[in-house]
């Protein structure tokens, strides 16, 4: 599943740095925002009470967040896991870092404490959706574009880049080597939006007690720091089903992919 899983990030990330750059060379006019399911979210006030669409959204952004939405409800945050290319290169970042410094696990050179980490999550990632969907909502346009990481990384010096948006970008790459994931956790609004719909999500991770040995391999190996050895069920919206603890598990049948969670 790990191998499958990265063919899925590689790909995915191959095909749209593609796009950004057929796009800004005049050779397409799809740009790398056509393929962002967070555009038919930003583009919602428009539609409906507008009747047209926010600045270069379309109907494709719609579909796609409405078929995010019920991936969601279904895979949890498979879609971050699998299939962002922003969230792949960033978790690629945080592999790097854990090679540089050493590190065993994906909590970062910080130790957070899981309330306040839990707190940082809600508070700070339900700021900046506010924040970009008022703003672009109240203007009719995406003024998202120079401070939005996936924009900036893949549209290839795209409209409304600045060299400022290189730093931002720069940094947040950085930091994802010093805190794992720390744009994916903390600051993504894509995630936020997603995160009520992935709690109710009916795959799960179900843990087996009598074959679980606790030696924490799978707390270790998750790259969003769920302590998945302490909980029969796995239940955090935070969960993208990336298999990472199903695989570094050293006891068969201690982890199994169920629906809704239900114990046999």
């Amino acid at each position: 599943m790990r191998r499958l899983r990265l063919l899925f990030q590689v790909g995915v990330v191959a095909a749209t740095a593609v796009v950004g750059v057929r796009f800004a060379m005049g050779w397409s006019l799809t740009s790398v925002e056509t393929y962002c399911p967070f555009g038919g979210l930003e583009t919602a006030y428009a539609l409906l009470f507008r009747k047209r669409f926010a600045c270069a959204a379309g109907e494709l952004n719609v579909s796609l967040m409405l078929a995010l939405l019920g991936l969601t409800f279904l895979a949890r945050k498979a879609f971050c896991g699998w299939v962002c290319p922003l969230g792949a290169v960033l978790e690629w970042t945080g592999r790097l870092g854990r090679k540089i410094f050493g590190r065993k696990t994906y909590q970062g050179l910080w130790d957070i404490p899981p309330k306040v980490d839990t707190v940082l999550k809600v508070v700070l990632r339900l700021t900046v959706l506010v924040a970009v969907l008022s703003a672009t909502w109240a203007t009719g346009e995406l003024v998202f574009r120079g401070y939005d990481p996936y924009y900036i990384l893949f549209s290839a010096n795209g409209h409304e880049v600045r060299t400022w948006s290189y730093a931002i970008l720069g940094a947040l790459l950085v930091g994802g080597m010093l805190l794992p994931l720390a744009w994916c956790k903390y600051l993504c609004p894509l995630g936020a939006a997603m995160w009520p719909l992935s709690l109710a999500g009916r795959l799960r991770l179900v843990r087996s007690s009598p074959h679980c040995t606790e030696c924490g391999a799978c707390d270790r190996a998750c790259p969003q720091s769920i302590p998945v050895s302490r909980a029969p069920v796995v239940r955090s919206g935070e969960c993208t089903l990336c298999f990472e603890c199903t695989e570094a598990c050293p006891s068969i049948g201690a982890l199994e992919m169920r629906t809704g969670g239900a114990r046999r």
